[in-house]
């Protein structure tokens, strides 16, 4: 999938901005305040960099007010153009060409005025329907795209908003993917942005759910599982007819490729970008990618000691940067100038933020940022290069400004000896003496931590507690080694260095020991329940949220359901251990196999539409606690899967969550 700009997509690393001034009298937000929608959803640039487009919402109880303010780039501090959209509940827009807009929105009400959504047996779930809007700068000659279709079955579809490519060559047409009833699959249509019109362009197989374009010319096709763990990797070559299948890949809860990702074009017919790890790479790094032999180029873009995942490429298809972490986001260029450019403005600041390439202008003159930090959860700027001129667009959630808690950089050193990079949450204002703490791990396990918003820390502080989370072995982003010392350490080494991070915090004495909690998600569940087994005098309350319990189980479950030959099965086996090699080392660090080791109070929560961790997980660990007689709380939750939870669901775990931690603490 390429957009107009296929920019960074580490604007998930989150937030932060300039530095807040911390202080006593100021207001926790509350759980409503801190999960409520942003008011600027975001900007974009117009391709010939000449008009800014900012996209607003107003909220008042159900009713919404949304318009765009568009300023001409070279005047960006004028008064802007007002284009109300109307009571739309908007999410993003996109520019289609340099006079024509791309509005996505979300409809709750069909033609006849009911509520759209879809029936389960007795029960009926409200669903939107995606769609995107089409309009002049002045919203004149507005279009719902494929809204001139003439099938039912088309018009009823929940999802009409997905862009494959822009055609940059083509300032009239996008193309787009669609569901084809007839066929029972996804396919591609060359839509028309002034009507609405849809033609027919392609079709995909069963399972397609993307692809990835050249040139308006598909090359690289997705195909997944029922579960959507494994991924078939199709890939066309120019003058090629057929598909040819090249690799399945295991596709990680964050929805990320273990092995291969396409992160951009090239201007050489039939030579990709891709972020990659071979065999000789201690990192992931970008190569050149030839789709007609499959071979692998030179390097195009590393860092030392930290992976690389996606890139900044503009239209034309020149990389001009490439992402990677730190404790912030930080990127590595192929234009001198544009770095030093980025230098001055991480400089401006206070090196203190995630200060994301969100936008660019064709001649790269004029950019859109997207500015983040613990205590921002984000922020708008436009910068032109010519001027040097800085011009903040908006904050997304201004009630929140100087309210939320800042987070350090904190250096643990694990028993071993190991680095091991944290940080650390403190709540605003000044409390006597010791603050309570919980303990965050992260879920993947290889994924990481990183310095920037989270809506569960901000939860957290705003409570008045502190918050750890520490990047242990095993954990992504720091390259082949570290990630490796994690393989089969799962309630080993790896939970060492959780408790080796709490015990330095503890040793700081700004820590009340005797009010500890763990919390996580996923691994982090994991880890939050072993954390109970292993030191059980360490916490007081434990929280695991869609987490693995009986090790065992889970490996069988990717065996069965994926395949005894599927990437997902030998994953895991490498990771966690092999059923039979390994039955000792798995039965040891099984949670629900040492329940009765757990003195805590234990919160489970688990959504039993869960394709990642089965939601027998948490039901066996909740039976395993009971026939041990020890304290626990199942909730679970119907029709939730294992991530992307809406604000509702968020605030149902974040609502059980804290009321747990807070009895215990009491």
């Amino acid at each position: 999938m390429i957009s107009r700009r296929h920019l960074i997509a580490g604007a998930t690393v989150a937030p932060s901005f300039l530095a807040c001034s911390a202080s006593a009298a100021v207001t926790p937000p509350s759980l409503d305040e801190i999960l409520a929608p942003p008011s600027l959803l975001n900007a974009a640039l117009s391709p010939n960099g000449q008009q800014l487009a900012c996209l607003w919402v107003e909220r008042h109880g159900e009713q919404l007010k949304a318009f765009v303010l568009l300023q001409p780039a070279d005047r960006p501090r004028d008064p802007p153009t007002v284009v109300l959209i109307g009571d739309y509940d908007v999410q993003r827009l996109e520019w289609a060409s340099d006079e024509r807009l791309l509005i996505w929105v979300n409809v709750h009400k069909d033609l006849d005025g009911k509520v759209t959504g879809m029936r389960a047996g007795d029960l009926f779930f409200e669903v939107p329907l995606n769609r995107v809007l089409s309009m002049n700068l002045d919203g004149s000659q507005s279009a719902v795209l494929f809204g001139g279709q003439d099938s039912k079955t088309m018009r009823q579809e929940f999802d009409l908003s997905t862009v494959i490519d822009f055609l940059s060559d083509d300032p009239d047409h996008i193309l787009m993917q669609a569901w084809d009833s007839n066929k029972g699959c996804l396919a591609l249509y060359k839509v028309n942005t002034s009507t609405g019109e849809a033609a027919f362009f392609e079709r995909g197989a069963q399972g397609t759910y993307s692809w990835f374009t050249q040139n308006g010319v598909p090359m690289v096709r997705l195909d997944a599982n029922r579960r959507g763990t494994v991924v078939s990797m199709f890939t066309r070559a120019p003058g090629d007819a057929d598909w040819k299948l090249y690799r399945k890949l295991r596709r990680d809860e964050l929805e990320k490729f273990a092995d291969i990702a396409v992160v951009g074009g090239t201007s050489e017919s039939g030579v990709l970008l891709v972020s990659v790890q071979r065999d000789d790479d201690d990192t992931r790094v970008i190569r050149r990618f030839n789709l007609k032999s499959w071979e692998m180029g030179e390097i195009v873009a590393s860092h030392a000691g930290r992976d690389i995942d996606t890139v900044f490429i503009d239209e034309r298809s020149n990389l001009v940067a490439a992402a990677f972490t730190e404790d912030r986001l930080d990127y590595t260029f192929f234009d001198p100038a544009l770095k030093a450019h980025y230098r001055s403005l991480a400089k401006f600041f206070k090196n203190d933020a995630n200060v994301v390439l969100y936008d660019a202008s064709l001649d790269h003159h004029r950019l859109i940022l997207w500015v983040t930090s613990p205590t921002q959860p984000g922020s708008f700027w436009f910068f032109d290069t010519a001027t040097g001129a800085l011009t903040p667009l908006g904050e997304t959630r201004p009630w929140l400004r100087d309210r939320l808690a800042p987070m350090s950089i904190v250096k643990v050193k694990a028993r071993d000896g190991l680095d091991l990079p944290a940080y650390l949450t403190t709540p605003v204002g000044e409390l006597p003496g010791p603050r309570p703490l919980v303990v965050f791990p992260h879920g993947g396990p290889e994924a990481r931590d990183s310095y920037g918003y989270n809506n569960f820390i901000q939860a957290f502080a705003a409570k008045g507690w502190m918050v750890l989370q520490v990047n242990f072995r095993g954990s992504g982003g720091y390259g082949r080694a570290f990630a490796d010392a994690g393989r089969k350490r799962w309630g080993v080494e790896m939970q060492n260095d959780v408790e080796d991070a709490l015990a330095a915090v503890l040793a700081t004495g700004k820590v009340d020991p005797n009010r500890v909690a763990i919390c996580g998600a996923s691994y982090g569940g994991y880890a939050a329940l072993m954390g109970a087994v292993k030191t059980p005098a360490a916490y007081k309350a434990v929280v695991a949220i869609a987490g693995v319990t009986h090790l065992d189980d889970f490996v069988a479950n990717a065996r069965r359901e994926d395949g005894p030959d599927s990437p997902v099965y030998e994953y895991w086996v490498k990771t966690i251990g092999d059923p039979v090699a390994d039955k000792a080392l798995l039965a040891s660090n099984s949670p629900a196999l040492r329940a009765r080791e757990i003195q805590a109070p234990v919160l489970l929560i688990h959504g039993n539409r869960d394709g990642i961790v089965p939601v027998e997980q948490s039901q066996t660990m909740s039976k395993a606690l009971k026939n041990a007689r020890r304290p626990v709380k199942y909730v679970e939750l119907k029709w939730v899967g294992h991530r992307d939870w809406d604000r509702v669901t968020t605030k149902t775990i974040l609502t059980e969550t804290i009321a747990h931690i807070e009895k215990a603490f009491a």
